[in-house]
């Protein structure tokens, strides 16, 4: 078990209090245990030493509400964010902002994750390379994982039977080479792009 897991579990049953939360304009509602289970920030904020909540009982949080999300995401349930568009790729401004407000709000195994690119290794991208001839095996049905790139081009084959021209045609050929027609023939390189997720590395994180 991580030692993350591990302070989550020791915690008291008075910790699932639930805490009210102002950041920015937007409220959220969560409890002081998965608050101050990894972050020594809330940890102290929620200790009871100091009278800081407003007349309301809330707590003011001077945060990004939109990047807080993915800060009580993870205090919530402790999956490790990666942020992956198939034609973009990572998202690193927000993997660049996040860690600072993992950094502000004291989250060590976030702050790790995030510092040392540890996502990067949540997914891997497989590609391959195949040329076709012709346009109808290209109407296909593809996994939402899975991109394709085509470059299409022009290029030539050899038709023609020269086993069909009869004993006469070949004696008059003798042992020269068999005579072909070159035609033109639409040829397609199909670029596949496969991302292969590994959702313990996400759970793991360490």
């Amino acid at each position: 078990m991580s030692d993350a897991a591990t302070s989550r579990s020791s915690l008291p049953l008075a910790a699932a209090r639930q805490i009210i939360l102002q950041v920015g304009q937007q409220r959220f509602v969560t409890t002081c245990e998965t608050l101050a289970a990894e972050s020594s920030f809330f940890a102290s904020l929620l200790s009871g030493r100091w009278d800081n909540a407003l007349v309301d009982d809330s707590y003011f949080i001077d945060v990004d509400p939109s990047l807080f999300e993915h800060i009580l995401r993870y205090l919530r349930r402790g999956v490790l964010p990666v942020f992956y568009d198939m034609h973009k790729g990572h998202d690193y401004a927000l993997y660049l902002a996040l860690l600072e407000e993992a950094k502000y709000f004291q989250i060590p195994r976030l702050q790790e994750w995030l510092e040392n690119k540890r996502y990067l290794r949540a997914l891997m991208v497989e590609c391959s390379v195949e040329e076709v001839e012709g346009v109808g095996c290209l109407s296909t049905t593809r996994a939402t994982d899975e991109y394709v790139e085509y470059y299409p081009g022009w290029g030539t084959k050899k038709v023609g039977k020269p086993g069909a021209c009869g004993r006469d045609c070949r004696k008059t050929q003798g042992d020269a080479d068999d005579i072909y027609e070159e035609e033109a023939v639409s040829r397609t390189l199909l670029v596949k792009k496969q991302v292969v997720f590994d959702i313990q590395a996400c759970l793991a994180g360490w």
